[in-house]
């Protein structure tokens, strides 16, 4: 009778018997690296360790051989275990976790899981200054641009006790941008709101009036960006590569400067250098719209005064061309996703999607139905 024959109930007795038949194997394993380890074959096989020695021989990796090496050791105090997983009565993954307790907590076993089991053990890995002083030498975090510059992943290690500070700011942040409630996965609201905690950090160090304080660089290669609209041949200077939302986003918030360039790569023109809105004019802005001027909107964080006419495409920078948003609605529903600001009065705005995004979340945006909150439902972590 084929796999495919069997009932759920059979194929679920099958993978459960196979599993003890590993476990036993696992023992065999278990008992010739003893025996092994006796003898010295590493050390006379010209092996710095057993580990190296188990990965080589077994063609298993690395993480699979320290495993092994470990519990063979530990094993040697725990008998009891061992039997069982000779007898196939407990698996090989719950026997590791199990030789790591003191004798006086391994029973009972079986009313905890693997992950249970494990942080058990946890509790009582000795953790030493010496080690703690390591691990804490050993922070990173590292960057690495995409080929294109366009993309960069970040990746690092923490100590226990600051990667716990870490995620409790990130999450808060990201708390206080979305609210709790929103089609966002939590990876995607961490990556923002650790975009936000940087932005912040920047305006508080070295803007007393709250304004963006950033001075950009931006070169236009004129003989290709001009015929696309922006989406080849712009790049911060000595950085990125940007297309015509982060080059609109730029221009709304920062210092800039905009250099041309030839065919040939020389200067071509200077473009003007200016705050684009000045101090007085945005606490205007903010006193006059008490708020982020979006209808149903009652987000407070670091409003920002925003061109409804872009000054990219020539909008003015004055009273009448300017909106107070929040955080997200200008980075991200306007300058990132491309929502389209419809003013209803001076104070009060509704935002339009574009078709892309209608077509990508569907019922997420816009009218409410009852498929929308349940594909919206399914979208939130």
């Amino acid at each position: 009778m084929g796999l495919e024959e069997r009932t759920p109930d059979q194929l679920d007795q099958i993978i459960s018997d196979r599993e003890r038949v590993i476990a036993q194997a696992r023992a065999e394993q278990i008992a010739a690296i003893r025996e092994q380890k006796a003898y010295q074959t590493p050390l006379a096989d010209g092996y710095r360790s057993m580990v190296d020695w188990l990965a080589a021989r077994a063609d298993i990796s690395h993480q699979t051989a320290r495993s092994l090496c470990w519990t063979t050791t530990r094993l040697e105090e725990a008998p009891e275990v061992e039997e069982a997983l000779i007898s196939g009565e407990i698996t090989f993954d719950r026997a590791e976790q199990l030789a790591q307790l003191p004798a006086d907590e391994r029973a009972d076993h079986e009313c905890f899981d693997i992950g249970q089991l494990r942080k058990r053990a946890a509790h009582h890995r000795r953790l030493t200054r010496t080690r703690e002083k390591e691990i804490a030498e050993g922070t990173f975090l590292n960057f690495q641009p995409s080929l294109d510059e366009t993309t960069t992943s970040m990746w690092g290690e923490l100590p226990g006790a600051d990667e716990m500070l870490v995620r409790k700011a990130v999450d808060q942040r990201a708390d206080e941008l979305l609210g709790g409630d929103t089609y966002l996965c939590i990876a995607h609201r961490r990556a923002l709101a650790l975009i936000a905690i940087c932005q912040d950090s920047l305006y508080e160090t070295h803007s007393s009036d709250g304004s963006p304080p950033v001075e950009v660089t931006v070169t236009v290669d004129a003989t290709t960006a001009v015929s696309d609209g922006g989406q080849t041949g712009v790049a911060v200077l000595t950085g990125p590569r940007i297309g015509p939302n982060a080059l609109e986003a730029i221009a709304c918030n920062a210092i800039v400067e905009v250099i041309g360039l030839t065919e040939e790569g020389t200067p071509l023109s200077l473009g003007r250098r200016s705050r684009t809105i000045p101090p007085a004019l945005k606490r205007h802005i903010l006193t006059r719209d008490l708020g982020c001027v979006i209808e149903g909107c009652d987000s407070r964080y670091r409003l920002e005064a925003h061109h409804v006419q872009p000054w990219s495409h020539g909008g003015t920078t004055d009273a009448n061309n300017l909106i107070a948003l929040c955080w997200f609605h200008h980075h991200i529903a306007v300058h990132r996703e491309g929502f389209v600001i419809t003013r209803i009065g001076t104070s009060r705005a509704r935002l339009s999607r574009p078709s892309a995004l209608s077509r990508k979340y569907g019922g997420a945006f816009g009218e409410a139905s009852a498929s929308s909150g349940q594909d919206a439902q399914r979208r939130r972590i």
